[in-house]
This record gives structure tokens, sequence and C-alpha cells, in this order.
């Protein structure tokens, strides 16, 4: 078994926050491996049905667009990798004209290999602009 390519590993980036900013809560929850983790403002989700459950409670005026950049592989084997990238997201509600830009994270997501399919195995990141307190 070989190592996975970037393109592969990033795409599970890609879909994670497409399918984030487009509400298909679903397709989020099921790029959780079965005990993964997403350290999300502050608090850790475990598994796929803890991520769902907190996407189905956000506030339905908000609407998102997270942008990847700098993306690149820590490391990676044939069934695990590191993927660190910048985060940089937006949000805006009815009625308002412009976005807000709520800061650039530094962001890793440790995957494996599990059934076949590349899952997150824990997401998590640092907000660096504005830095945190």
């Amino acid at each position: 078994m070989s190592n996975p390519d970037i393109n592969t590993l990033a795409s599970i980036v890609h879909q994670f926050f497409r399918g984030l900013d487009g509400r298909d809560n679903e397709a989020v929850a099921a790029l959780m491996a079965r005990e993964g983790v997403w350290v999300r403002q502050g608090v850790e989700l475990k598994g796929p049905q803890a991520v769902l459950q907190a996407l189905q409670a956000r506030d339905p005026q908000r609407q998102t667009a997270h942008l990847v950049s700098n993306l690149w592989v820590e490391n990676a084997t044939p069934t695990s990798a590191r993927v660190r990238f910048y985060m940089t997201a937006f949000e805006t509600r009815p009625g308002v004209e412009k976005p807000e830009m709520l800061g650039v994270r530094d962001s890793r997501d440790d995957l494996v290999l599990e059934d076949g399919h590349w899952r997150i195995a824990r997401k998590e990141s640092r907000r660096i602009v504005p830095p945190e307190a």
C-alpha cells in the first residue's frame, strides 16, 4: 500500500468546508471518523453524530464562506496523514451588504483511512489573525 497523494487528502479538507458552507450537514458529519474529534469553538465534538447535532443547531440566518489556503501535507503513511492549512472565515446575514471577516486560523486535520475511505480523526485550529488572547 502506498502513501496517499496530496490531492486525495486536500479533497477531504475542501469537501468539509464546501459542505459546511452549503449546509450539507450530513456530508460534513460523514467525513468524520467513527471516533473522530472536531474541536469547534472550544468544544470537542466526538463522532459523526455529535458533529451533525452541532451543525443542525446553527443559526439558519447565518451564511458562511471558509477559504482554504497554504495547504500542505505534514506527514503521511498509507493509513494516516496530517494536513496543515490556513482557513479564512467570513459570515453574513440577510440584509447585511458586506460580509464580515471573522479571522484567519492555522488549521490541522489528522486523517485516517477507515473502511477504505479517508476520514477526519481530529480537526483543530487556532486563530492567528487577529491573534487569540
